[in-house]
């Protein structure tokens, strides 16, 4: 797991700590070494540790198998194309329902977004893939350009080192300026009116904050644009500062760039309008300067009436294009 020795799964557990069950997987013949850890932070009563075969594939982004939706009255699972992956076939039969789809695609939980009756779906996700008894959105930009990496003058005159600036867009043609729809855009529950309340993130304000300019070719139009589409169909939008940083490799000679973002973070929302909301931070280490937008995040939620638990030093995952949303699977959704 990306930033295990710098202590993240340490974070991850002291911020569930108030959540009433903790569920951590791990392979065989490591269980009592992760119980130690559990143990040494007082959460041993409400951590169940799973024991997972030494083969298994451990990924640090979790992602579903399946996805179960009730479309008239009715469950259906969507499951994996793949003839080898029987997780649908053993979820159908625990549902007991013969509903049963298969997709070529996989299912990504960070590309839908569930609140209420309404549920938020990536473009890229497909747009005919989700059918529920929950109205859908589609949150979707311009056809966007991926490009790979390409030679850039780090000083005057030297075209040796190369950059990715889109290595967060999924493809080429990609509708969605950020491969997930939960690293850009969180639901923030509703205003006083009962309007819902999106906040979605703003990368020229962060850059504006932090005094670091967004790289020639960055697809600002498309935030543009999804605002724009989710204010006519009715929703109110809030933005907030989303860093667009980078990671040097001088052996590579890469510069790799990628968001920092607090938009994907865990949001509980109460019926007055206001909740607790968990950020991950990131203004550690070469990156300090993001103390700006850790803190103007911070100011925005407060002022929603949201109580702000921060999460610590979130950069090892961000690096790796996730964050704290990224790294878990919330079992009961909406």
């Amino acid at each position: 797991m990306p930033g295990f020795d710098e202590g993240m799964l340490q974070r991850l557990l002291n911020l569930s700590g108030g959540f009433d069950r903790i569920s951590l997987a791990v392979h065989e013949g490591e269980a009592e070494a992760f119980r130690a850890v559990v143990d040494g932070l007082g959460l041993g009563a409400k951590t169940e540790i799973i024991e997972a075969p030494s083969g298994a594939a451990l990924w640090p982004w979790a992602q579903d198998r399946v996805t179960v939706f009730e479309n008239g009255g009715e469950l259906h699972v969507l499951e994996s194309a793949d003839a080898g992956d029987y997780t649908g076939a053993a979820a159908a039969l625990a549902l007991r329902t013969g509903n049963r789809a298969a997709s070529d695609r996989p299912q990504p939980g960070g590309n839908v977004l569930v609140d209420g009756k309404v549920c938020f779906v990536g473009a890229d996700f497909g747009e005919s893939r989700i059918d529920t008894a929950r109205s859908t959105e589609i949150i979707a930009c311009q056809p966007l350009e991926r490009r790979g990496p390409i030679r850039f003058e780090l000083t005057p005159g030297d075209l040796s080192w190369r950059q990715d600036i889109d290595r967060s867009i999924a493809a080429d043609g990609s509708r969605q300026p950020v491969f997930h729809i939960d690293m850009f855009m969180t639901l923030a529950g509703t205003a006083p009116d009962g309007t819902p309340r999106i906040m979605l993130g703003d990368p020229a304000w962060a850059s504006e904050l932090i005094g670091l300019p967004l790289p020639e070719g960055f697809p600002l139009k498309a935030f543009q644009q999804i605002e724009f589409g989710l204010r006519l169909r009715g929703y109110e939008v809030m933005r907030n500062p989303l860093p667009f940083i980078y990671f040097d490799d001088p052996d590579a000679k890469l510069r790799e760039w990628f968001y920092a973002s607090a938009n994907n973070c865990w949001v509980e929302c109460d019926e007055a309008g206001g909740g607790r909301v968990f950020l991950p931070e990131y203004g550690f280490g070469a990156w300090t300067k993001l103390k700006a937008s850790d803190e103007a995040n911070a100011t925005i939620w407060e002022g929603l009436g949201f109580e702000v638990i921060r999460g610590g030093d979130f950069l090892p995952l961000a690096d790796q294009l996730g964050s704290l949303n990224c790294v878990t699977r919330i079992l009961e959704r909406a």
